[in-house]
């Protein structure tokens, strides 16, 4: 049964007829792809695209970077495929980012490194995320006091538990998706037009559950 990964490798090619595209990684190797694995690409393109495009699905949370010889996409779609691009040549077209970007991004990567056992990173990149949630927190009580300078406890030190609580073992890529879920729910609390939207993250994590070879 073909990947998920060969067929995006297939699509792309299609959805990029001038251009030429170079998988490496874990795609090229079956004994190494599983459900947790991702996309690694080289692209060679003439032309500037559209990177939702050329990867056939809405983008749930992107990271790029340039070093001027090379634009660097890692693309974590709504349905849970995730694409590293290294893009040579003319650019890929990016949408806006959404608010929580980085957040998400790096509860993605989380999830995956859960999902491989390697517990120390992706606890590191999960404390990133409930830090962020606690600055949410923090934020409330000083709006609720009326200043930043704390000298007793407010309503909100009462909330602390739950950041632990979050992330209590056992670890896996729930936690992940524990943490993203109380950063938004903290984050709305003090941005009300704050949406968090777990989508991504989930599917991540069923794709990776299901397997490699699994559509």
């Amino acid at each position: 049964m073909n990947s998920w990964q060969t067929d995006l490798l297939a699509s792309m090619t299609d959805a990029l007829p001038g251009a030429d595209i170079d998988p490496y990684g874990s795609v090229t190797d079956p004994a190494l792809l599983d459900g947790w694995s991702d996309l690694d690409v080289v692209i060679t393109s003439r032309a500037a695209f559209d990177v939702e495009e050329a990867l056939q699905g809405r983008l749930w949370a992107f990271q790029s970077t340039s070093d001027g010889d090379a634009q660097v996409v890692r693309a974590v779609l709504a349905d849970g495929r995730r694409v590293d691009a290294t893009i040579h040549g003319a650019s890929g077209m990016l949408p806006t980012p959404p608010a929580d970007n980085d957040v998400r991004f790096g509860t993605a990567l989380a999830a995956v490194r859960f999902g491989h056992g390697n517990h120390l990173i992706a606890l590191h990149l999960t404390l990133g995320v409930i830090q962020e949630a606690l600055v949410h927190r923090m934020v409330a009580a000083d709006r609720a006091v009326g200043t930043t300078h704390h000298r007793s406890k407010t309503r909100y030190d009462a909330d602390a538990p739950l950041a632990l609580e979050a992330i209590a073992e056992p670890f896996g890529p729930q936690t992940a998706l524990d943490a993203y879920e109380l950063y938004g729910a903290w984050r709305s609390a003090t941005d009300p037009g704050h949406a968090a939207d777990p989508v991504g993250l989930q599917a991540v994590i069923d794709r990776g559950r299901r397997g490699g070879h699994l559509i």
